[in-house]
């Protein structure tokens, strides 16, 4: 993910106009008129420099704008954007936390000896020591994740020992890949073509059978 700031010079009694814009665009964080150098200052959250440079294209492109200039900032974050699963039932979940939180890098929310919480933004992926021996069928049960680069991501975590269920593959959509966790539940990986968000239902480019 990038976190850029497009400061916006304007026509003179056009910074509302061009703030209201800015607000309409979903990847526009933050927007308000400012003193200064500048008229408006924008907040923008996108995948890649490739997003970002289409996004500054339509700043441009916008009545009122005169000129702009981008300042780009590349923060640290884990790997993924978000997740679309809940709860894992999980034979050990010390094992399980260390695999998540140690090789893929998720931060946990929280935690009781039988519970374990990760992501403190958005959706929540939840451990949970599966104590009744509840059967489940691992191949029908699947996490989904988001990266803005799938070749880093599987060298990444080949070099950790990930086991690679399902190599890089391709389709209209984007590309994705398959890795197992220490209970052999499926995380699919995606890099889409078009940067978008990814319906929760369902599965994108390969369903278990």
């Amino acid at each position: 993910m990038i976190t850029a700031y497009i400061l916006v010079n304007t026509t003179s009694g056009k910074e509302r106009f061009v703030v209201n814009r800015l607000k309409m665009m979903p990847q526009v964080k933050e927007s308000r008129a400012v003193l200064g150098s500048f008229d408006v200052l924008a907040k923008v959250e996108c995948y890649d420099l490739s997003e970002l440079s289409t996004i500054v294209n339509t700043v441009r492109s916008m009545e009122g704008v005169v000129s702009t200039n981008t300042l780009t900032a590349f923060e640290p974050t884990t790997i993924f954007k978000k997740i679309n699963a809940v709860i894992l039932l999980v034979s050990d979940v010390e094992r399980s936390k260390r695999f998540y939180r140690d090789v893929l890098g998720l931060k946990i929310k929280y935690e009781t000896p039988e519970w374990v919480e990760f992501l403190k933004e958005g959706a929540v992926l939840a451990l949970n020591k599966n104590k009744s021996g509840i059967k489940v069928s691992k191949e029908k049960a699947m996490l989904n994740f988001i990266t803005s680069d799938i070749n880093y991501t599987k060298n990444t975590l080949r070099d950790k020992g990930v086991s690679i269920y399902k190599d890089i593959q391709e389709d209209g959509r984007g590309k994705y890949m398959v890795i197992e966790d220490p209970d052999s539940y499926k995380i699919i990986i995606v890099e889409p073509k078009v940067k978008e968000d990814i319906q929760a239902t369902g599965y994108y480019g390969f369903a278990p059978v």
